[in-house]
């Protein structure tokens, strides 16, 4: 569950997160009893209480006035690990279905109707921002993603267990790949076996995907929203041929990034004196002092 709260009245001010106490229950499903850490866009704030007659949590004078202005609107949603995380809503953020994560563990053990797992993930393909179309049929692949990343997905499903290597057309994948002039390729399954698989995909450029690593990131992703070219770099460029959920990083850390660089901006004009740079200006800068910021990232 996730709650998104508008930063009125003085907040920001005197750094509190308040609401109107006939809302206590809405905000008790996701605000712990006791003391709490807060992830506050990266930050974390331990020793956080609720004060549940006032209706208000205190984060902190400093943190809200440096990260939120007056009126923002944030997503208050509780982590895996018991605690509060606050972002800001990002423009055109939408909610996930709420069913989706459901809707893909079960159909992944499905095997009456196999294309109802192929239909979610595409399903969840298209709410982390692909142009995902489910294709199906003979001598097709399942789903395509049709952007300029342009990715082939096969799924399998199975009652219980992982998958082995003979559940897998490996030559399919290569005439799929050249027919759609496909840059990744992946399989997407409740698990894979040990052995014979893992090392027929890494051979053939094929990566291996737990369902579980998928639902892992629309739950991220309805935290602070992924951008598509960071799921594919997470998904197909990590040098890992299965995906499990221990290989997805929070979508957080992609905000903490974007903080740190903006930061650092703002110290450069501060001290330059100059009114404005170019993205170019900065890229180049930034490589002579040996920073791993990309145009993409500073334009951001």
């Amino acid at each position: 569950m996730e709650i998104e709260h508008k930063l009125g009245g003085t907040q920001v001010e005197y750094g509190y997160i308040w609401w109107k106490t006939k809302e206590n229950d809405k905000y008790r499903q996701i605000l712990p009893e006791g003391d709490f850490t807060v992830d506050l866009q990266g930050q974390k704030i331990a020793g956080r209480k609720v004060d549940w007659k006032q209706g208000r949590v205190y984060i902190g004078k400093k943190p809200m006035q440096e990260l939120f202005q007056k009126d923002d609107v944030v997503i208050i949603s509780k982590s895996s690990d018991g605690k509060a995380v606050i972002v800001r809503k990002k423009e055109g953020y939408e909610p996930p279905p709420p069913d989706l994560v459901s809707k893909l563990r079960d159909s992944q053990r499905n095997t009456d109707d196999p294309t109802s797992f192929e239909k979610a993930l595409v399903e969840a393909f298209q709410y982390l921002g692909f142009s995902a179309e489910h294709i199906g049929g003979r001598d097709e692949p399942d789903i395509l993603i049709n952007d300029d990343f342009k990715i082939i997905l096969d799924s399998k499903t199975t009652k219980e267990g992982v998958i082995t290597e003979r559940y897998i057309n490996f030559n399919a994948l290569d005439r799929y790949k050249e027919k759609y002039k496909a840059n990744h390729l992946g399989v997407v399954a409740p698990g894979f076996s040990e052995g014979y698989v893992r090392e027929t995909a890494k051979k053939r450029g094929v990566i291996l995907i737990e369902t579980e690593a998928i639902c892992k990131l629309l739950e991220n992703h309805a935290v602070y929203p992924y951008e598509p070219t960071r799921v594919v770099e997470i998904l197909f460029k990590s040098s890992k041929w299965v995906i499990s959920t221990m290989d997805i990083p929070p979508s957080t850390i992609d905000q903490e990034r974007l903080i740190e660089i903006t930061a650092k901006i703002l110290s450069d004009i501060r001290s330059t004196g100059k009114q404005s740079f170019t993205s170019r200006e900065l890229h180049i800068a930034y490589q002579w002092q040996g920073l791993n910021y990309e145009v993409d990232d500073i334009e951001n």
